[in-house]
């Protein structure tokens, strides 16, 4: 009976040194970041440049610690702003891994306000609020990039035949002797 409880007590250990206490999560690419207090909340988008009248776009959330780890079981709530109106909050949800994704179809152009009210019962007790901005592109603002970057294209390529023509032109026959 020794060996039998030596054998469990063994396997307990092992099992309980195995399970990780702190998560460690990649950071996400290309995210605004903001610190305060203990944590370090990071947003992004996908797709990185939301538009209009598209499927909805994810926002993705990591919530770390200051020193890289990820709390476990985070209350956060959401909200979306555009020009002073809330146009979403959410009720509380729980961060469990350090990474969170919601979804919003953007409806109009513009600049979004993104809040993230993250509970923190575990240091300050207080009410963390994280704020980001999202830029969303309408329907044609490409165009507002494409055409001038066309035309300049074509003044550039319409300015090397015109020189070319102009050096043909007064170029001087070579004399034979």
């Amino acid at each position: 009976m020794g060996t039998a409880v030596l054998i469990v007590i063994s396997l307990v250990i092992v099992f309980t040194l195995a399970t990780p206490g702190d998560v460690f999560a990649d950071l996400l690419q290309g995210a605004s970041k903001q610190r305060i207090g203990n944590y370090d909340v990071e947003v992004t988008t996908d797709p990185k440049s939301p538009t209009v009248n598209t499927s909805p776009t994810k926002i993705l959330i990591r919530i770390a610690g200051v020193n890289g780890d990820h709390p476990m079981d985070v209350p956060i709530m959401i909200r979306l702003m555009k020009d002073g109106d809330v146009l979403q909050t959410t009720n509380p949800i729980i961060v469990q891994s350090g990474h969170y994704t919601h979804e919003f179809a953007f409806t109009q152009p513009g600049r979004y306000i993104l809040y993230i009210d993250l509970d923190d019962y575990t240091y300050s007790g207080e009410v963390l609020t994280f704020t980001f901005f999202i830029n969303v592109s309408g329907s044609f603002d490409y165009l507002y990039i494409a055409v001038p970057s066309a035309l300049v294209l074509a003044g550039t390529v319409s300015l090397l035949i015109f020189v070319k023509r102009k050096r043909e032109k007064f170029k001087k026959p070579a004399r034979q002797s």
